[in-house]
C-alpha cells in the first residue's frame, strides 16, 4: 500500500498481504506493538464482519472489527486528522473490493440457511452450499496460498489455525450446517496412515469434536478419502491397534455428541455429473432425528459428463506439453511395470471417458494426460526443457482441473500450476457435495433455494 491517501484497497492488498509494510509503519508511528502482527487474522475479522454486517452473526465480529477498521483507514490516510472520526461509509469503501469477488458477486444475498466452512481449502463446500441458497458465516483454512485464493473468490479471508481457542470462539452458535473436509493426509492410503497418532493432523478431528459440542449445528457434513474406512489407530510406537479410525470417529459423533449418524457412504463423483472417477467417503449427522431413516443420494437421473465436455476448446500453451525426454521415460516405465505384472503408469484420458482421481503432488498429473494435437508449435518450439514430445501429450491445465472438480468458470485461478494443482486436488467435487447437502436439508425439513 502506498504512503498516500487511498480510498479503496485492491484485493491483492486485502488478501495478498501488501498492506503489511505501511500498516506496520503506522503502528510504529503510534507506538503500538508490531511484533507478531498477523494481518491475515485482522483481515479475517474485518471481512467476516463486513460480509455478515446485515445479519445477527455480524454482531459476533463487531467489537473486534470496528477498532481494526478505523486503524486500517487511518493507515491508508496518513494526512487524516488524528481527532477526526471517519464515517462508516468511508471505512466500508476502503474494503469494498471484497464485495466484487467473483463467486461472492454471483451468490451474494443468499440466506435460506447458514453454514460454517471448516478446513475450507479454496471453498468447494462453500460454492456447493451457496448454490443451494446458504450463507457462510465462518470459514477456516490454515494454508496461506489457499487462503489467498479463497479471499479473491469469496471476498473473505478464512481464519487460520482452528486449534486456537480464539478462532473456535468466533464460530457462531447454532448454525444450520457444519461442513468439514478434515485433513485427509494422515488417513490416505497413499500417505503414512497414522490416523489419530499423527500429532499434527490426526488430532484435528478432536478439535472438530470440540467445535461440534460447543456450537451444536443442526447438521454435520464431513468428507474424507475412502481409505479412512480401512485404517487402524496406532499406539505411541506406531503399531496398529484393533480399533479402526472410522469407529473412533463414529463413537465420538454418536456416543459423545449424541448425533444421529448413519453409516458412512462412499460416493463416486462420476455418478453426479462430474467428469472424474473419484471415490470419497461422506459422514453425515443430525442433531435431531426424523421419523424416517436418512438415505444418501445415488446420483440417479444425473447425466454422465465426460472429459470432452470440460477440456480446453482453444489451443493450449506449449508449457503444458511434456518434454520428449520425460515422455520417453514414462513409456519405458510403463513397459517395465507391465513386464512385472503391475498396472501402474501414465493414463491418457479420451474425450468419451471419465478422468482419473485428481491427486496432489508426486506423479499425480500423470494419471490424467491428454493427447492434444491442436498446437502445431509443439513440433517446432524451442523449450527450456528441451524438445517437446511429438505425440502431443500434455498435462491438464489449471482450468481443466477446476472443471474436473465442478468449479464454475467464474472461479478465478490465481496461482501457478503447482499450487493450483494442489488446491484443486485437495478440494471436493462440488456437484457431489451439493447433492448430499440438498438431501440433508430435505431430510431435516429445512428450506433451500436452488440458484444454479
Amino acid at each position: 500500500m502506498k504512503l498516500h491517501n487511498i480510498d479503496r484497497l485492491s484485493k491483492e492488498e486485502i488478501f495478498g498481504g501488501k498492506v503489511i509494510a505501511s500498516y506496520r509503519q503506522w503502528l510504529k508511528k503510534h507506538h503500538q506493538e508490531t511484533k507478531g502482527y498477523d494481518y491475515r487474522a485482522d483481515m479475517a475479522v474485518i471481512t467476516h464482519y463486513l460480509q455478515n454486517i446485515d445479519y445477527p452473526e455480524g454482531n459476533l465480529y463487531r467489537n473486534e472489527a470496528l477498532p481494526l477498521l478505523k486503524k486500517y483507514y487511518r493507515a491508508a490516510h496518513p494526512d487524516f486528522y488524528e481527532n477526526d472520526e471517519p464515517s462508516f461509509e468511508q471505512i466500508k469503501e476502503l474494503f469494498s473490493e471484497i464485495y466484487a469477488a467473483p463467486v461472492h458477486t454471483r451468490h451474494r444475498g443468499n440466506n435460506a440457511f447458514t453454514f460454517v466452512d471448516l478446513f475450507a481449502g479454496i471453498g468447494g463446500f462453500r460454492i456447493a452450499l451457496e448454490q443451494l441458497g446458504g450463507r457462510c458465516v465462518y470459514a477456516s483454512e490454515f494454508d496461506s496460498s489457499a487462503q489467498k485464493s479463497y479471499g479473491f473468490n469469496h471476498g473473505v479471508m478464512p481464519f487460520g489455525d482452528i486449534t486456537k481457542q480464539e478462532n473456535k470462539n468466533r464460530i457462531p452458535n447454532d448454525v444450520d450446517v457444519l461442513c468439514a473436509g478434515f485433513p485427509c493426509q494422515p488417513f490416505s492410503l497413499a500417505g503414512l496412515r497414522k490416523g489419530f497418532s499423527d500429532e499434527k493432523k490426526g488430532t484435528l478431528f478432536y478439535d472438530l469434536r470440540d467445535i461440534i459440542a460447543a456450537k451444536q449445528p443442526r447438521i454435520i457434513l464431513l468428507e474424507n478419502v475412502q481409505g479412512l474406512l480401512s485404517i487402524h489407530n496406532k499406539d505411541e510406537e506406531g503399531n496398529s491397534l484393533p480399533e479402526k479410525t472410522i469407529d473412533t470417529i463414529l463413537s465420538i459423533l454418536r456416543d459423545e455428541l449424541h448425533y444421529y449418524v448413519q453409516k458412512p457412504e462412499v460416493l463416486n463423483a462420476k455418478n453426479f455429473g462430474v467428469p472424474q472417477n473419484r471415490n470419497r467417503v461422506f459422514i453425515v449427522g443430525f442433531r435431531e432425528r426424523q421419523e424416517e431413516d436418512y438415505h444418501y443420494p445415488t446420483g440417479e437421473g444425473i447425466p454422465d459428463v465426460h472429459f470432452g465436455a470440460i477440456r480446453e476448446n482453444g489451443i493450449v500453451d506449449t508449457r503444458y506439453y511434456m518434454s520428449n525426454r520425460y515422455w520417453q521415460t514414462l513409456l519405458r516405465h510403463k513397459t517395465a511395470q507391465r513386464n512385472q505384472g503391475r498396472g501402474y503408469g501414465y493414463r491418457i484420458i479420451s474425450d468419451d471417458d471419465f478422468g482419473h482421481t485428481l491427486m496432489v503432488g508426486g506423479m499425480g498429473l500423470e494419471r490424467n494426460l491428454v493427447k492434444d494435437p491442436a498446437n502445431l508449435n509443439v513440433n517446432y518450439v524451442v523449450d527450456p526443457r528441451g524438445e517437446l514430445n511429438h505425440d502431443h501429450i500434455r498435462v491438464l491445465t489449471e482450468r481443466e482441473c477446476a472443471r474436473m472438480q465442478g468449479f464454475p468458470d467464474y472461479f478465478e485461478i490465481l496461482q501457478g500450476k503447482t499450487p493450483s494443482y494442489k488446491q484443486f486436488g485437495n478440494s471436493v467435487a462440488i456437484p457431489v457435495v451439493k447433492e448430499v447437502a440438498r438431501s440433508l436439508l430435505e431430510y431435516a425439513e429445512m428450506n433451500y433455494l436452488l440458484i444454479e
